[in-house]
């Protein structure tokens, strides 16, 4: 299982290098990565950086089906702005929460785990989440794109502020 490196450990801020072999070591990275997603509520996407290996990958959670995201360049950013709640597992486990303004739509060109080309338009959530991701690749975290990074919430302050909890 993998250990997700935290906030704070110097590998979070060095770029992660480009993939050059679509070998079974990287399928079998990939697939750590993926089988810890889903074995934690909350987590929506991982960049390998995170599992402790400066790759350019990461594992992304779209509606239920997880994919591999490989080299990935932004070729297009649109310049519409949204503010969404972000967290990050290397932040207390996911549980903590800052608001993000990113570009609402990217297009999105990498390279699936076979080493097939892919250009993906992402909007909305699915678009700060690659952001995020690609960020982690090349060194930041999302605490370095808020505001204020003292202004973090758990998700149960988030629910309880926006009037969705349920308890």
């Amino acid at each position: 299982m993998i250990r997700v490196v935290e906030i704070g450990d110097p590998l979070l801020k060095k770029k992660s290098q480009n993939v050059t072999k679509f070998d079974p070591n990287l399928k079998s990275l990939i697939s750590s990565m993926i089988d810890y997603g889903k074995s934690v509520s909350n987590c929506i996407g991982l960049a390998a950086c995170q599992a402790g290996k400066l790759m350019r990958v990461s594992v992304i959670n779209i509606d239920g089906d997880w994919e591999a995201i490989i080299n990935p360049k932004i070729l297009y950013k649109s310049g519409d702005m949204s503010t969404e709640w972000e967290g990050c597992m290397s932040l207390k486990d996911g549980n903590l929460f800052g608001k993000v303004k990113r570009s609402k739509s990217v297009i999105v060109e990498y390279y699936d785990e076979y080493g097939k080309r892919q250009v993906v338009k992402y909007e909305g959530l699915f678009s700060h989440l690659i952001q995020h991701e690609i960020d982690h690749m090349d060194g930041f975290v999302f605490l370095d794109r808020m505001k204020d990074p003292k202004n973090l919430l758990t998700d149960h302050e988030i629910e309880a502020m926006i009037g969705t909890d349920k308890k």
